[in-house]
C-alpha cells in the first residue's frame, strides 16, 4: 500500500471521529495515535499502553512497533530494538521518539536490555516518567532497572535529555540495590513506576516504588531499606522522600506490592499493598493480617508527620465517635460510628492486588473498584464493582463513600461481569473504566447510548459524575459494536474531553489493517443530527453475484462477485461518489478435526474510486492463509465492503459471501 494512500486513509480515520451537532457524547470511531502519518503507516507491531496528557494535545504510547524509528536511528550491529515509547502530538501529527524498547540479539532473539515502559506524561506533554533498564545518564552504573523522565524539549540523544528519578536524595547519585542472580542482568529489578499515574501534572514531581530488592534510598549514609516501599523524587529540589512509613516510628514500612500514583497537584499518593496495620489506624477486632492487600493514601505535602489513611474498608477510623481502643465485632450487617462503608475488607471477595484508586488534581476525591458490598447489603456478589470517596478533612468514610455499580445476578455476564480497570479526570468529574458488562443494573448512574447485546467484547466507558450517567465511548467508525476489546487502564484528559486508550478492535477507523493492537484517541463531540437515509445505487446490468448473506436484505452498497481462474475473488462495486473503499473477508481458520478454528481476516484491500461507477478490487489470502488454503481446498468468508466519501464523509456498506479455492500448478512437460 502506498504511503500517499495511507495518509489519506488515516486522515478519514481522523475525520471520522469528529461528527457535529447539538449534544455532547464520543462519537463513531477513533483516531489512531500509533501510527506516523509522515510515513503514512501504522505500527507493524501491537501496542500496549496509552498515556494521554491532561492538557490533551500529547499522547505517549508504549509499543513494539519497530517501522517508528527515524531512518538516521538504525539498531545498534548485531541487536534490535523491539518499539518503544512515542509521544503523539495531534495537533501537528508529528510522532516522536521518547525512549528505545527492548533490546535483543538478533538470531538467537534473546533479551539483552530491558528497554522503556510504563509511562505518564506531564500535562503540557513535556516531561515523560517512565522505567527502563537503559544507562539513559552517566551516573547510572548499578545495573538494574531505574526511573527517569524524559524531557521532550531536548532531543532525543543530546545531553539533559534524560534525567534519573530513582536517585538519592540531594543529588542524582543512583541508587543501589541488594545483588540478583547474575542470569537476571539486564533486567534486574530496582525501582518501579505505574504507568499513567506516576508523575505530577507539571512534572516536578514522580512516585516509584522499589521492587523485591533493598536499597540504599533514602540517603542516609550506611543504612538499608527493605525492599517493596513508595518514594516521591520532587525533582525541583532533588529531593526523595519515603512515602510507606510506620506509625510512631517513621521507619520504612514496605508492603507497597501493588501499583502507586500521584495527584495532578503531587501533594497526595495513593497505592495498593501490604503491612497496613503498621501504616494506620486498625480499631479493635478486625483482621490484622500484614499480608491482606488494602487501598492506603497518604498526603505527603503535609509533612513526615502525614498520617497515612485507608480510602475505604469495613472500620470506620475516621469517625470521631469511635474511640480509640475500641472493641468491635466486625459481622456484614451491624451499623455503628467504628463500622466502615463496606460489609468486609477492602480485597476479601476480589483480588485487587494490581488495581490503583484513582484520584482528581487534589488527591481529594477518589475512585476505587472493590468486590465487597455496602454496609449493611450482605447480598452483593464477588465482582468489582465502583465507588467514590472524599478525603477532605472531616468527613468520615461511611458519610463520604458512594456505589455507583452494582453487579447483577452471578452467572449473567451481561450484568456481572467485573469492572477491570479506572480512571479519573483531573477534574473530578469523569471515570473512565473498561469492562465486558452491558447491563448497570444500580439505579445510581443512567445509561445512555447504545448497549452492546451480548458481554462478548470489553469496552471503554465514562461515567459523568454530576449528571450520575454511564455511556460507551467506543464504537466503530460505521456506528456499530467494535468487534475487539479494549485494554485495561485508559487515561483521561483534565476534563474527560479526550481518552487514550489501546484496542485490539479493527473496525475503530477506515484503514485499519495491520490485525495488531493500536493505540487510540477519541474525543468528546457534539451528537450528531441523523442523515437521511440514502438510497442504494441501481446495480450494473449483468452483474454476476452470489448469494447474500445475513437477513436477505438488500445492502446499500452494490458488491458484484466474480470467480477468477487463479482462485482468488474479483469484485465489482458501484462507488457512488469520489472516496475509499475497504474490503475485508472474514473467514474461520485453524479449522481441524475437533476444532472450530477461529474467524480472522483472510484479506484486506484498499482501493480510491477516483469517480462515481464501477471500481474493481482483487482480493487474495494474506500469505499466513495460503497453507491452510492448499490443505482445505477453499476458504469460505463474507467480505464487507466500505464505502466513505471524501466529502461529507458518507458511509455505505455492502456483503457478499465469497469462497477461496485452491489452484493446482500445471507441471511442466519433459518432452
Amino acid at each position: 500500500m502506498s504511503r500517499r494512500r495511507w495518509a489519506v486513509l488515516l486522515g478519514l480515520g481522523g475525520a471520522l471521529a469528529a461528527p457535529v451537532a447539538a449534544t455532547a457524547y464520543y462519537g463513531e470511531g477513533a483516531t489512531i495515535v500509533s501510527a506516523s502519518l509522515e510515513r503514512g503507516e501504522q505500527g507493524d507491531d501491537a501496542s500496549q499502553f496509552a498515556a494521554v496528557a491532561s492538557g490533551g494535545r500529547h499522547v505517549v504510547f508504549q509499543t513494539r512497533a519497530r517501522n517508528f524509528f527515524a531512518d538516521d536511528d538504525p539498531d545498534p550491529p548485531g541487536q534490535y530494538r523491539v518499539g518503544g515509547l512515542f509521544r503523539r502530538d495531534l495537533q501537528t501529527g508529528a510522532l516522536t521518539l521518547v525512549a528505545d524498547g527492548d533490546f535483543r540479539e538478533e538470531g538467537s532473539n534473546a533479551l539483552l536490555i530491558r528497554g522503556a515502559q510504563n509511562p505518564s506524561v506531564s500535562a503540557d506533554g513535556r516531561y515523560v516518567a517512565f522505567s527502563t533498564a537503559q544507562k539513559l545518564v552517566p551516573a547510572d552504573t548499578n545495573g538494574n532497572i531505574d526511573v527517569y523522565v524524559r524531557d521532550m524539549a531536548v532531543p532525543t540523544r543530546d545531553a539533559g535529555a534524560f534525567e534519573l528519578v530513582s536517585a538519592k536524595s540531594g543529588g542524582s547519585v543512583p541508587a543501589t540495590y541488594a545483588p540478583r542472580d547474575p542470569s537476571f542482568s539486564g533486567r534486574d529489578p530496582g525501582s518501579e513506576v505505574s504507568r499513567g499515574a506516576a508523575i505530577s501534572a507539571d512534572g516536578a514531581k514522580v512516585v516509584f516504588r522499589t521492587i523485591e530488592l533493598a536499597s540504599d534510598l533514602p540517603a542516609e549514609p550506611g543504612t538499608t531499606t527493605p525492599g517493596n516501599q513508595v518514594f516521591v523524587r520532587d525533582r525541583t529540589a532533588r529531593t526523595t522522600t519515603l512515602v510507606t512509613r510506620t506509625t510512631g516510628s517513621g521507619q520504612p514500612a514496605s508492603g507497597a506490592q501493588g501499583p502507586a500514583g500521584i495527584s495532578g497537584d503531587g501533594s497526595t499518593v495513593v497505592w495498593t499493598g501490604r503491612n497496613a496495620p503498621a501504616q494506620t489506624r486498625f480499631i479493635g477486632g478486625e483482621n490484622t493480617d500484614p499480608d491482606a492487600f488494602f487501598y492506603l493514601w497518604r498526603r505527603v505535602a503535609d509533612g513526615p508527620t502525614a498520617p497515612t489513611r485507608r480510602i475505604t474498608g469495613v472500620s470506620d477510623p475516621d469517625d470521631p465517635a469511635c474511640p480509640p481502643g475500641a472493641q468491635v465485632a466486625f459481622d456484614q450487617s451491624s451499623t455503628g460510628p467504628c463500622y466502615g462503608p463496606l460489609t468486609e475488607p477492602d480485597a476479601l471477595r476480589a483480588n485487587i492486588n494490581s488495581l490503583l484508586p484513582a484520584m482528581d488534581f487534589s488527591g481529594r476525591k477518589v475512585a476505587f473498584l472493590t468486590g465487597s458490598g455496602p454496609r449493611p447489603d450482605a447480598s452483593t456478589g464477588p465482582g468489582l464493582d465502583l465507588f467514590t470517596t472524599d478525603m477532605s478533612p472531616g468527613l468520615t468514610r461511611k458519610a463520604s463513600t458512594r456505589e455507583l455499580t452494582r453487579e447483577g445476578v452471578i452467572g449473567d455476564a451481561e450484568a456481572s461481569s467485573p469492572i477491570e480497570s479506572l480512571t479519573m479526570s483531573s477534574d473530578g468529574r469523569r471515570l473512565a473504566l473498561t469492562t465486558t458488562r452491558t447491563t448497570f443494573v444500580s439505579s445510581a448512574l443512567r445509561f445512555t447510548g447504545q448497549r452492546r447485546p451480548a458481554a462478548t467484547v470489553r469496552d471503554l466507558y465514562v461515567v459523568d459524575l454530576p449528571s450520575r450517567t454511564i455511556e460507551r465511548a467506543t464504537r466503530a467508525y460505521t456506528g456499530g459494536d467494535t468487534d475487539g476489546d479494549v485494554f485495561n487502564d485508559p487515561t483521561l484528559s483534565s476534563d474527560g474531553g479526550r481518552i487514550g486508550f489501546v484496542s485490539i478492535a479493527g473496525n475503530l477507523f477506515f484503514g485499519d489493517a495491520n490485525e495488531r493492537s493500536d493505540a487510540f484517541s477519541v474525543l468528546r463531540q457534539p451528537e450528531p443530527a441523523p442523515e437521511p437515509r440514502q438510497p442504494p445505487p441501481a446495480p450494473a446490468p449483468g452483474a454476476n453475484r452470489e448469494e447474500d448473506l445475513g437477513t436477505g436484505e438488500t445492502p446499500e452498497l452494490d458488491v458484484g462477485v466474480r470467480r477468477r481462474r487463479d482462485g482468488n475473488v474479483e469484485l465489482s462495486v458501484a462507488a457512488p461518489a469520489v472516496g475509499a473503499l475497504k474490503a475485508v473477508a472474514r473467514g474461520r481458520v485453524g479449522v481441524r478435526r475437533g476444532r472450530r478454528g477461529k474467524v480472522r481476516a483472510i484479506s484486506t484491500k484498499l482501493v480510491r474510486a477516483r469517480k462515481a461507477g464501477r471500481v474493481r478490487i482483487v482480493l487474495k489470502p494474506v500469505r499466513r492463509y495460503r497453507r491452510e488454503l492448499g490443505r482445505r481446498k477453499r476458504l469460505a468468508a463474507r467480505v464487507t465492503v466500505t464505502f466513505v466519501a471524501s466529502k461529507g464523509g458518507r458511509r455505505v456498506t455492502g456483503s457478499r459471501r465469497v469462497t477461496f479455492r485452491a489452484v493446482k500448478k500445471k507441471r511442466r512437460s519433459t518432452r
